[in-house]
């Protein structure tokens, strides 16, 4: 007897709205150390601050990507206000966001949402790429640096871990530099 199959797709985890302190914000992209004309892409940007701070601070084109309404047009309303040229907000699922384009991804998000989006990016950033994620370590990748910092803003301890596409979770590249290297 055949049995159907069942195909149950996972729930998208809620992810709330905690912004980054400033002072985190800028160890985020001080660790990144993005450059003028690089693509900085926000995952979940919330307020936009991490975009204003890349595109006024560091001469980046930025793209935020946000589910909320409310929040994706705050950010939009921020950067128009602040005159940056080079910037995009969607207003859209971050799970399904083409992020190809992407020289650094910053991320703010829960243990859960980065494991849902860890083959993704592992798919789809070229090399080379910088993540940074914020608290929440990347399950199954390897940080090429992690920093902290207590915020003034908030007196937390905050951790800041950065990744590189080709180096963090390329395995068999990795493995490769090992037995080089010796």
């Amino acid at each position: 007897m055949a049995y159907p199959c069942i195909s149950r797709k996972k729930p998208i985890p809620k992810i709330p709205f905690y912004p980054s302190p400033m002072d985190v914000v800028r160890l985020m992209l001080s660790v990144a150390e993005p450059k003028e004309g690089q693509v900085l892409v926000d995952l979940g940007c919330g307020d936009g601050r991490i975009l204003a701070e890349a595109a006024s601070g560091y001469g980046c084109s930025v793209v935020g990507v946000e589910s909320n309404p409310r929040l994706a047009s705050y950010a939009y309303n921020k950067l128009l206000e602040m005159g940056v040229k080079n910037f995009r907000i969607v207003r859209g699922d971050l799970f399904g966001f083409n992020f190809g384009s992407a020289d650094i991804i910053t991320m703010y998000l829960t243990s859960d949402a980065l494991k849902i989006l860890r083959p993704r990016l592992e798919a789809y950033v070229k090399p080379g790429t910088k993540l940074v994620a914020h608290d929440f370590p990347v399950p199954g990748w390897r940080p090429v640096a992690v920093e902290g910092v207590v915020s003034v803003e908030d007196g937390r301890f905050h951790r800041v871990y950065l990744y590189e596409a080709g180096e963090s979770f390329d395995l068999l590249s990795r493995q490769k530099r090992i037995y080089r290297t010796g």
